[in-house]
């Protein structure tokens, strides 16, 4: 409820996707509550889990134009908007907002938009918010408590000058970044150390690739690498003796093929991922 005596109001929270799909419903509301008029605002701006990444979407393109496209096909869409990099510079990619969390699985199922002609489609992605990186404002520590729980309130840490004294807004000692020694305060969005701990922060929440049941120690390719393509010969042979029918082989070959390309390549998506962490945390050692 709201702390204001004037305006009386209440911040309603969902706690699921249905619930807040509902409550976006006006009919849903009752005309009074205990006999009182009321108001309903409902939310301006949705959860990011109901946002999706569109790729491959040239920059030059007009978003609204294409989402109002969009619209014929998904009957949810709200909004789209140009994705930047550094510098303001666009990208092809384009974030698109849902009211609907039940088309969005499908599309996210499917891995494609289609246009209304259904015979062009898009890449997707699941969209990642920006990372929050929280800062204690009394040791200036990132990512691990608020002031409110801080450890070391008797060891507070000047976000001006980078060393140890009470809080003091006018303080006039050179500006030094206490993680980084840069001539920045402490928080500053271009510290090297606040960049690592949002890349770090970011690659963690990225959802794997894998899934679950995949051992990263199973099915390692060792000896002959056209053995494990194609089969060992002499099992082969033996299999088609044993009452296969020779039509079937070919088939049976490619099957086994397509098997154990994609046992290659998901053993490549997790060693990308190991080369990653490793390098991340050698960064970190740098720093």
């Amino acid at each position: 409820m709201s702390s204001s005596k004037t305006n009386e109001c209440y911040l309603l929270y969902c706690n699921s996707s249905a619930q807040f799909e509902s409550s976006l419903n006006k009919s849903n509301w009752p005309d009074k509550f205990c006999d009182c008029d009321y108001t309903f605002d409902p939310s301006t701006r949705v959860p990011s889990s109901y946002y999706i990444v569109m790729l491959n979407a040239p920059t030059q393109w007009d978003v609204a134009n294409f989402c109002d496209e969009l619209k014929l096909q998904y009957k949810t869409i709200i909004k789209g908007e140009r994705l930047y990099v550094r510098g303001a510079r666009p990208i092809p990619k384009i974030r698109i907002d849902f009211s609907s969390n039940k088309e969005l699985l499908g599309i996210l199922q499917s891995k494609r938009m289609l246009l209304n002609d259904e015979n062009t489609s898009y890449p997707i992605e699941p969209y990642l918010a920006p990372p929050r990186i929280l800062r204690c404002y009394i040791c200036q520590q990132y990512d691990d408590h608020i002031a409110a729980h801080c450890p070391n309130k008797d060891k507070s840490i000047c976000f001006k000058c980078g060393e140890q004294h009470q809080y003091n807004p006018e303080c006039q000692n050179k500006i030094c970044c206490v993680h980084c020694k840069g001539d920045h305060l402490a928080g500053n969005p271009n510290c090297p150390k606040k960049i690592e701990t949002r890349e770090l922060k970011k690659f963690q929440a990225k959802p794997s690739t894998l899934p679950s049941s995949y051992s990263v120690n199973s099915n390692k390719w060792t000896g002959n690498s056209a053995q494990h393509l194609l089969g060992n010969s002499s099992a082969t042979s033996r299999q088609i003796n044993n009452n296969v029918n020779k039509n079937d082989y070919p088939l049976q070959l490619l099957d086994r093929m397509h098997s154990n390309i994609q046992s290659v390549l998901q053993q490549q998506v997790e060693l990308n991922r190991r080369l990653k962490e490793q390098t991340i945390k050698l960064n970190c050692h740098a720093n």
